[in-house]
């Protein structure tokens, strides 16, 4: 049996898998905390897509995808940038966590 050095936490991972966040309210939170800082969301809607189904070596495996469409006003433009240069998932190979915005209006 393998020793822990420290706890897992239970929303995030089981194992060594992530899990999905299925519900709406994780999913807002979750895109409010990538955002935090850069953005505040002023309103959004969540869009289920369809999972993606991957293999890694032998193992397969799928993510659970959303897309989110409303409106976010600019809070520091320098850390917005960051965001849209470098992603806010960590499934960016699959394209999940890039962002697309536009000016509203």
């Amino acid at each position: 049996m393998k020793g822990r050095t420290r706890p897992r936490s239970p929303a995030k991972k089981r194992d060594t898998c992530r899990v999905p966040l299925l519900q709406e309210d994780d999913q807002r939170t979750w895109l409010a905390r990538k955002s935090a800082g850069a953005a505040a969301i002023e309103s959004v809607a969540l869009m289920p897509r369809q999972p993606l189904f991957f293999r890694r070596g032998n193992r397969a495996g799928h993510l659970v995808t959303i897309s989110f469409e409303g409106v976010l006003r600019v809070q520091e433009p320098a850390l917005l940038v960051a965001l849209l240069e470098n992603g806010v998932s960590p499934a960016k190979a699959f394209g999940c966590g890039l962002l697309l915005v536009r000016r509203l209006g």
